[in-house]
């Protein structure tokens, strides 16, 4: 059993727990090889399924590889078959019906790669902002595919600040994010080993630093939600809809 009523508590509390060990040395290594095979099958196009780091697209970075200079896959369980059964992994799943209920969908479906020297930060934001999702049983599990630490970009969270609702969101250098980010100092970071996991609701605030180290740090992302839920109406530059059933009914 890798969920126990502790986690539930903490989950319910303050918006997140870690999972050690979700996925197998032989899965992450096999979501590697998929990174880069899905790479050199599909250059970055404007599909948007390969994405760019902003600073390599704009010539300011250039990197040895694509592959080091890719930012985001992006909706790949829809497009790739690996991914797609990934996201009916037996550990995954046993969490999601857990915090869900019998019917859950893949709602998003996301690598993030944040390559050394140039990756990117994420700022402060609340996932839920993008997706508006009523009522907010939608959460994210952010497996690590390298050791991630402070100095590479791991995660960084808010604990409890996905009980207030959904803050005001808003465009600012082409991303968007909290328009009043929260104070660092109530920032607790999680550091991941390969394989490892953090399960995170909806609407706590998180953000990553940039990966300024020569160590790679890869990671997916896939968002499950209540079949229940549905996007309300609240204003947003963003229409996202959920990727597909993985258990239960519509």
């Amino acid at each position: 059993m890798l969920i126990t009523g502790q986690m539930v508590r903490k989950y319910r509390a303050e918006g997140y727990f870690t999972v050690e060990g979700l996925f197998t040395p032989d899965e992450v290594d096999g979501v590697r090889r998929e990174i880069s095979k899905i790479v050199e099958d599909h250059p970055p196009k404007e599909d948007g399924l390969v994405q760019l780091e902003p600073t390599v697209t704009k010539g300011n970075d250039t990197t040895a590889s694509t592959e080091l200079g890719v930012r985001k896959l992006a909706k790949m369980a829809v497009r790739n078959d690996f991914f797609r059964n990934l996201a009916f992994h037996s550990g995954m799943l046993e969490i999601a019906t857990r915090l869900l209920g019998p019917d859950v969908y893949l709602f998003q479906s996301m690598s993030l790669l944040k390559p050394p020297q140039i990756g990117g930060a994420k700022m402060w934001h609340q996932d839920n902002a993008y997706f508006r999702q009523t009522p907010s049983d939608v959460f994210g599990f952010w497996v690590a595919c390298d050791d991630t630490t402070m100095e590479n970009g791991c995660m960084h969270v808010i604990p409890g600040s996905h009980t207030g609702g959904i803050d005001e969101h808003g465009m600012v250098d082409d991303d968007y994010v909290l328009l009043n980010p929260p104070s660092t100092e109530n920032a607790v970071p999680i550091p991941l080993l390969a394989g490892d996991a953090l399960v995170f609701h909806g609407e706590i605030y998180h953000h990553t630093p940039p990966n300024r180290t020569d160590k790679r740090r890869r990671a997916i992302q896939y968002h499950y939600s209540s079949a229940k839920c549905q996007r309300n109406n609240d204003e947003t530059p963003y229409i996202i809809e959920p990727e597909f059933l993985v258990a239960g009914k519509p």
